[in-house]
């Protein structure tokens, strides 16, 4: 009689405990379609299903799932406990003038209140404190803190950049000393980028090559297809191509007078994959308009979109004060009170603006910060300044 060989199914089950009725393949479509949070609690089950999900192949192919499937971020601080908390809650798509989504905590960072002034990227959120910076993961839970920079005094404004083509995160950080008194300090602007995952070990400075003097402004921030934009001055955009890291500065559109790209009610957003301007006059409260970055290389806007602002729309935002924050993945702008407040004895709310058919409808957000929550975290009845995000989702990746 032959001795038998153990089957290849039967390795799986010695090396990673694998339920030999269930196929690889299935095992690994069946994984793909679980939520993130899931699958960081799942990894640890076995060897296999750590190596699974760990690589390269799966955490591409979540991701490319995860894209359609947006969320919009949530975050507020917490200055008493030092801690900074994340939650998230689906991109609403229907039609109703009325609805009501659920927000989750993803995340709390603890020991430092670091700032978050720009949208994230792939998930991936780039935050800052004084001379330090790191970028956190809240569906993986994961924060790598980036060597400290010098300032010497001199603000601090870093921005995460994803270059599709290298498939590289790079993270751009500007040190300058912001407003008009900036021609009377000796130290000047300066420009470093830092490679995630690369081994780099310090910031690698760049030099601006465009003859004119240094801005003093940064404002917003957005990775539109391996390239960060963000407004500097009246009318002047900076574009930072995050694969040359080159820098050139871009002419805002001509013409309407109420467009500046470092105003607090302008914003740099993603529409439809191109570069967008959309800009609300709170106290004309006439309309809304945008323009769209048609052609780089001209510097060519297209005409103007505007969005006549209905009386009901006036009266809200006169009294909210509200500012378009960026675009969802129905085309709509999105759009919240300023300054964003949680209040405790209220769900908070957001507006999504169709322009084109001059529609809007309310959003209410339930589940930030409850009761029970605030109870837990002892953050009290007080009133929290609240910042939102669109356009976030789901990453497993680890960066090493």
């Amino acid at each position: 009689m032959e001795d038998s060989q153990p089957s290849p199914s039967s390795n799986l089950v010695h090396a990673g405990n694998f339920t030999p009725n269930i196929p690889l393949d299935l095992t690994i479509e069946i994984l793909a379609r679980l939520p993130g949070k899931s699958l960081i609690r799942f990894q640890y089950v076995s060897k296999l299903w750590f190596t699974i999900i760990r690589s390269k192949d799966f955490t591409d192919s979540f991701l490319t799932r995860s894209k359609t499937r947006p969320r919009l971020l949530f975050t507020f601080k917490h200055f008493d406990s030092r801690k900074r908390f994340l939650f998230s809650a689906p991109e609403h798509d229907n039609n109703d003038k009325s609805s009501t989504v659920v927000a989750r905590h993803d995340m709390t960072i603890s020991d430092l209140v670091y700032y978050i002034r720009s949208r994230p990227v792939n998930g991936f959120v780039c935050c800052t404190r004084g001379d330090s910076i790191a970028v956190c993961n809240p569906t993986t839970r994961q924060i790598v803190k980036l060597p400290d920079v010098e300032s010497n005094g001199r603000d601090v404004y870093a921005r995460l950049g994803y270059d599709p083509v290298e498939d590289q995160y790079k993270v751009l950080c500007v040190m300058m000393f912001d407003g008009y008194d900036a021609d009377q300090q000796d130290i000047q602007q300066e420009h470093f980028v830092f490679t995630l995952s690369s081994g780099q070990q310090e910031w690698r400075k760049i030099d601006i090559t465009e003859e004119e003097d240094p801005y003093r402004h940064m404002k917003g921030g957005i990775c539109i297809d391996g390239a960060i934009y963000y407004g500097v001055l009246y009318r002047k955009i900076a574009r930072f191509d995050v694969r040359t890291e080159k820098i050139e500065f871009i002419q805002g559109p001509d013409g309407p007078e109420d467009f500046n790209a470092i105003s607090c009610f302008s914003t740099l957003i993603n529409y439809q994959g191109k570069l967008a301007c959309v800009t609300y006059d709170p106290y004309c409260n006439t309309e809304m308009g945008m323009w769209i970055l048609q052609d780089l290389e001209k510097q060519e806007w297209s005409s103007i979109m505007t969005c006549d602002v209905p009386c009901e729309w006036g009266d809200l935002f006169e009294k909210e004060r509200s500012l378009c924050i960026g675009q969802i993945h129905t085309s709509e702008v999105i759009i919240v009170s300023r300054p964003a407040r949680l209040e405790s004895s209220k769900l908070f709310c957001v507006y999504y603006c169709d322009m084109t058919r001059e529609n809007i409808r309310r959003c209410e957000i339930d589940g930030i910060a409850d009761y029970e929550f605030r109870r837990i975290h002892g953050i009290g009845k007080r009133t929290r300044q609240l910042l939102c995000f669109p356009g976030h989702i789901e990453n497993i990746m680890f960066f090493h």
